[in-house]
């Protein structure tokens, strides 16, 4: 038994010991739990290892850490969380435990896609009898080789990419293909990888009864992995899919065109994809099987890899765990790869310093100012690049962008480097200047560019300074000293890539902290920031007359065309001087100094309390006393009862959002770059305003906030109405294009009477005047309702005095309850219906079936029905449908619950040329079938495991404060108040019998008996795109006005069966019964 010899003698040890507390308690219930475990080898000796410096951690962090370098040079960062572990938190996985020796066609890159439902939210905190928590935590582990894309073959692009899906394919240990993945899944767990430039990522969390089995599973990946031609030749369709996905990604095609032009034959000018192209057509199945083998001996190796691991266990178990379960990863202490004879001007071509225009799938205006740089990696302690996006960047008073938003050329801007390994690496650092332009930015992009030399004329002129630095190095450190706790496998993923950038001691401070003030280096980027070494790549449909898109990129089919940069305009450039417009940042007024935890109540409820309620408002707080950070968070809800009535209103709302975020923008930055954030969102009801950050300066931030909501004429103009639209235009058409975008509007167009659609809302914008918009700001108050949610570490006094001030300062009359909007849901009728439509987007190849079944009005009967069940199918349904049949790359299934209407679906997306809507959606009716022999043959213990895993996957601490607050928000804004939802939900759960899901699952199933039985097949059909028409088509206007939707039901069913296909959306809708209006409490 693998594990037992090390974790009996470690008991031993302890249990002798006098100083017995309860962390060796701890130990010892880790270690009794261990040693129970099944099918492991018996370890016959303890591995050597060395012992690396500990990492620099926030203040806020009361993890543990401990870094160690195994023997053979793999080097691993070991986290033990603080909660207490209990013995029932590793009880009962033994079904999980995989004593089949047979293969199955399980193939996963790292896990299906979970589709969370903007509808509802599904988890809470939760209490046992006691009132005490009853906390859980995913165990997390992550694994970075350094190696990736760069690494290619020139003959194989895309190999990199293609060995991280392979790897996860069955090993000699645990042959089947599917094993890790259906482990992670049952243990209600998640797993993924990525692949980057110079590095590649493997992680996974799951509840921590399962780590040590999960973890020598994966550790299998890198040791012996089978990677068989059977596997290779199905898992290529998955790559080919993936990228299929990505071809409309305006992000993914400028980047390969960017690449495009760097060095010929270096690692950068390559596609790193892979498709069926580079790993079929191009390439017989022996040569690709050989080299995926020799890429991964020749890579794979311990000494390139870096693994960090979180739980709840004490360090020496952790260690213990992956000296067992990592010491015999092979090094064949073979040195990288050697890019440094490339790094030297790797973007000096002809083809780099030239202004293209880039024919895009979305609607936009983007101009892209790029700078290629060395590697700045080794200066991570004084970061240059970052001190000169700060000053690039601003968006405050005497900024670039609000010189440029002043004119209404551009609505926002962002300056740096994101670093990824494709944009820093060891070959080079790229410095991006991004501005959204408006049509009329468009037409002076000259003077756009001119404007941005001219600041960079001023960064040069006034020099580095310390100032700025220390200003910069003071919000670096604090943000640093009061970090909120990311999710365990967040935190083991940012931090297995790191530890290939930085030493120990910097594993999470490098990328966050500035040490160093270097004015050399700071002189050195600002240098290199030249017209000389500019690349410019403007993203439009509407380029200047006489420019057309000749030339097409080869990978993505992109239209483009590049023009020189003459040397009058160079020189322009060159030699402009500062504007006495622009200016370097002023010291913020935002940032503060108190960090003061203010003290503890005596009576802290677990959920929300309402502390006011009148005729225009009500306040919700919670004060924190877990989290314990200076941090506090207001979050207010405008409810208006006119945002529903129509499209019109609905767009009205959507300007208003977007011109109070453009008026405010200037004023409000100093407190964003301070962490005093806010946000402004559109929702079914009104408008959210959500302000957090330290809380002495959020109330300051409020009181900005509610000056602009009162006096917003006073704010804008006609111009800004004009600029604001056409942006607000370009979102609703970029919504358009996504089919499953479609597919999730019509579903809820069929479900909800007053749902608008950017369908609806398209064509109701193109109609609105500057007039409409000031005539609804001047009625805007004569209507409001104020929910208001405050948390964090805030006194209740003050949290009301706040928000009296914030109501008191809009001044607005308050919302009868005759006026409060309610949303109606409709029933579907028994049986099944399909609305078949046609993709907006020429340009995508991608459809989608999602099958949306319907249950009821909500219960917590049916919602723990619902949950236990989509438990249960996850893990095959991606089994069959993705892996074996491999119908698409995305797969899922998800728990819905629409205004209280509870429901499941079933989501499938492939490419139009593999598969029709209507094969995926017989397939998963078929899997619906299969799924009837599931709960058939389930035995009682494999039941009681599902739904412990299930009630331990709800139980999950909340790791930060807005987990907490975004929970209990949802419960006010959707009128619920069920703060303690999940522990209801729980103890339903608990109660819920398997024959009892067998007869729910049958009155909801076309197999059994169709009691209530009602399902609506939403398809979105995609383009074909052969090479002539992926040419033709880029970029084309695809939207005409009015929006028409093109429905497709007529063309595709003989007449017996026209009544299964809706031909017309309202008329169908019209005709359908409402469930009744929710009651509010």
């Amino acid at each position: 038994m693998k594990y037992k010899s090390i974790f009996q003698n470690c008991l031993r040890k302890i249990s002798s010991s006098s100083n017995f507390n309860s962390s060796h308690k701890n130990l010892v219930t880790v270690s009794r739990y261990l040693c129970k475990r099944r099918n492991f080898t018996m370890a016959t000796s303890v591995p050597k290892f060395e012992i690396l410096p500990s990492p620099i951690k926030s203040e806020s962090d009361k993890k543990e850490y401990r870094v160690i370098k195994l023997e053979n040079e793999l080097i691993a960062c070991l986290i033990s969380d603080e909660t207490p572990l209990t013995e029932s938190d590793l009880e009962g996985d033994e079904f999980l435990t995989s004593d089949s020796e047979s293969e199955s066609s399980q193939a996963s890159e790292a896990g299906s896609e979970t589709d969370k439902s903007s509808e509802s939210m599904d988890t809470s905190s939760q209490c046992d009898e006691t009132g005490e928590r009853n906390i859980q935590k995913m165990a997390a582990a992550a694994l970075c080789i350094g190696v990736g894309s760069f690494s290619d073959p020139r003959e194989v692009p895309g190999m990199a990419h293609f060995l991280e899906h392979m790897v996860f394919m069955g090993s000699e240990k645990y042959p089947a293909e599917n094993d890790f993945d259906s482990f992670i899944k049952k243990g209600g767990g998640n797993s993924n990888a990525s692949t980057d430039a110079e590095r590649t990522c493997f992680y996974f969390e799951c509840l921590e009864k399962h780590l040590a089995e999960a973890l020598d599973k994966f550790s299998q990946f890198f040791i012996a992995p089978l990677m068989k031609k059977g596997a290779m030749t199905r898992e290529r369709e998955a790559i080919d899919s993936e990228f299929q996905m990505a071809l409309p990604s305006d992000s993914s095609r400028k980047e390969q065109l960017l690449f495009s032009l760097a060095k010929p034959n270096s690692p950068v000018n390559s596609f790193s994809w892979g498709n069926l192209k580079t790993l079929k057509d191009n390439i017989s199945d022996e040569k690709l099987y050989d080299g995926v083998h020799q890429f991964r001996k020749r890579h794979y190796s311990a000494h390139r890899m870096t693994l960090a691991i979180q739980a709840r266990l004490p360090l020496d178990t952790l260690q213990n765990l992956v000296l067992e379960c990592f010491s015999s990863v092979t090094n064949n202490r073979m040195k990288k790869d050697d890019f440094s004879p490339y790094a030297d001007g790797i973007f000096d071509t002809p083809g780099f310093n030239k202004i293209y225009y880039i024919k895009p799938i979305k609607e936009m205006i983007k101009l892209d100012l790029t700078w290629s740089l060395p590697s700045l990696l080794h200066k991570y302690r004084s970061k240059p690049m970052q001190y000169v996006s700060y000053l690039l960047g601003d968006e405050g008073k005497g900024s670039l962008l609000s010189f440029l938003k002043r004119r209404m050329w551009a609505i926002s801007a962002q300056a740096g480097n994101e670093e990824s390994g494709s944009e820093h690496n060891t070959m080079f650092a790229l410095f991006n200047m991004s501005i959204t332009l408006t049509e009329e930015g468009l037409k002076h992009l000259n003077e756009v560019i001119e404007a941005v030399f001219s600041y960079i004329s001023l960064i040069r002129k006034v020099g580095p300074q310390r100032r700025i630095f220390d200003e910069i190095k003071l919000i670096s450190n604090t943000s640093f000293r009061f970090a909120t706790e990311d999710t365990p496998v967040n935190n083991v993923e940012n931090l297995c890539e790191s530890m290939h950038l930085y030493p120990p001691e910097d594993y999470m401070a490098g990328s966050e902290l500035y040490y160093d003030f270097d004015p050399k280096a700071i002189t050195m980027v600002v240098d290199h920031l030249t017209p000389s070494k500019l690349n410019v790549m403007i993203t439009t449909k509407d380029p200047p007359d006489g420019i057309k898109f000749e030339m097409v990129e080869k990978w993505f089919g992109t239209r483009y065309v590049d023009v020189a940069i003459t040397e009058p305009v160079r020189n322009k450039w060159q030699y402009v001087q500062g504007y006495s417009e622009l200016q370097i940042p002023p010291q913020n007024q935002y940032l503060t100094d108190n960090f003061s935890i203010l003290p503890e109540l005596a009576k802290n409820p677990d959920y929300p309390t309402k502390l006011l309620e009148n005729a225009g408002c009500e306040v919700w707080f919670r004060k924190d006393q877990k989290f314990k950070l200076p941090m506090a968070m207001y979050y207010f809800y405008l409810v208006t009862g006119d945002s529903t009535k129509s499209a019109k209103n609905y767009v009205l709302l959507d300007m208003y959002v977007n011109l109070l975020s453009f008026s405010i923008a200037e004023e409000a930055y100093p407190a964003t770059i301070a962490n005093i954030v806010h946000s402004f969102t559109t929702m079914e009801k009104g408008i959210v305003v959500r302000t957090w950050g330290f809380n002495e300066k959020v109330p300051k931030l409020i009181d900005l906030i509610a000056k602009y909501i009162k006096n917003l004429n006073d704010h804008i103009n006609e111009d800004m109405f004009k600029a604001v639209k056409e942006t607000v235009q370009k979102y609703y058409y970029n919504k358009l294009l996504k089919p499953s975008g479609l597919a999730k509007d019509l579903r809820l167009k069929l479900l909800i009477n007053n749902y608008w659609t950017p369908v609806d809302r398209y064509s109701e914008l193109l109609n609105l005047s500057y007039d409409d918009m000031v005539k609804f700001i001047q009625n805007y108050k004569k209507g409001l309702y104020v929910k208001a949610l405050v948390q964090g570490n805030v006194l209740p006094e003050v949290a009301v005095n706040t928000v009296n001030k914030f109501v008191d300062d809009l001044d607005y009359i308050p919302l009868s309850k005759e006026q409060y909007p309610a949303f109606l849901v409709s029933q579907i009728p028994l049986g099944e219906k399909c609305l078949l439509v046609e993709s907006f987007n020429k340009n995508d190849s991608n459809s989608i079936t999602t099958n949306y079944h319907q249950i009821g009005q909500f219960s917590l009967k049916d919602t723990a029905l619902t949950d236990i069940m989509m438990q249960i199918i996850e893990e095959p349904l991606f089994d069959i449908l993705r892996t074996k049949e491999q119908l698409g790359y995305h797969v899922y299934c998800t728990a819905r619950d629409t205004y209280g209407i509870l429901g499941f679906s079933i989501t499938v997306v492939t490419q139009v040329n593999k598969f029709s809507t209507q094969h995926l959606d017989s397939r998963i009716n078929a899997f619906l079938k299969y799924s009837q022999k599931l709960l058939k043959e389930m035995k009682q213990d494999s039941w009681e495991q599902i739904k412990e895993d299930l009630i331990k996957t709800k139980e999950i601490s909340d790791v930060y404060l807005k987990e907490e607050v975004d929970r209990n928000w949802n419960e006010i804004v959707n009128d619920d108040y069920m703060f303690d939802r999940i522990k209801q939900e729980i103890e339903t759960i608990k109660n819920v019998t398997l024959e009892e899901l067998k007869t729910w699952w049958d009155r909801h199933n076309q197999f059994g008996t169709q009691e209530n039985y009602r399902k609506i097949s939403i398809q979105v059909v995609g383009n074909c795109l052969d090479k002539k028409s992926k040419e033709s088509r880029s970029g084309e206007e695809l939207i005409g006005n009015p929006v028409k939707l093109k429905i497709l039901s007529e063309t595709n069913k003989d007449g017996e069966n026209a009544d299964y296909f809706i031909k017309d959306v309202d008329n169908f809708r019209w005709k359908l019964l409402l469930y009744p209006v929710r009651p509010m409490k």
